[in-house]
């Protein structure tokens, strides 16, 4: 019995491993720490540099502090979805079908720099128009460096 209890709590554990994997859902964290050296690290997003398979359901989380989680404008390719999550919203997650680069930011702490980058499939990603509708601002420095990181990738 005592090798039994182990063994269905290993293949229970897999199992929700695989399905998590096939249903292909990914958590961001909206992190708020007051323990932080800056206002860049004091709010973020983690992860702040996301790659998704296509058909990947992404679902942003802990909207403590005021956060959102909005769209950038025009940092997402022609089709696919946009967004603009709040506190009140039940549903926070969006499903990516279409591949590209998608940026991200809080309405509140984008102007500190809190912004992600999603890049979504396996193909090349076009860099060169993610960075030419590049925001102004801390923001826009954030998703800069993050093209770069993509980039180095």
């Amino acid at each position: 019995m005592k090798r039994i209890l182990p063994a269905l709590l290993v293949s229970a554990l897999m199992m929700g491993g695989a399905l998590a994997e096939e249903m292909k859902v990914f958590t961001v964290d909206q992190v708020t720490d007051a323990s932080a050296s800056t206002p860049a690290h004091m709010f973020r997003f983690e992860p702040d540099l996301l790659q998704v398979p296509l058909g990947a359901t992404v679902l942003f989380d802990n909207f403590d502090g005021d956060h959102t989680a909005i769209s950038v404008k025009k940092m997402a390719p022609d089709g696919g979805p946009t967004f603009n999550f709040g506190k009140l919203d039940k549903d926070r997650s969006v499903t990516f079908d279409t591949p590209g680069i998608y940026g991200v930011t809080c309405g509140l702490h984008g102007r500190f720099g809190m912004a992600m980058l999603i890049k979504v499939g396996d193909g090349p990603a076009d860099l060169t128009g993610a960075r030419a509708v590049v925001p102004g601002g801390r923001k826009g420095a954030k998703l800069s460096q993050l093209l770069d990181q993509l980039e180095a990738n």
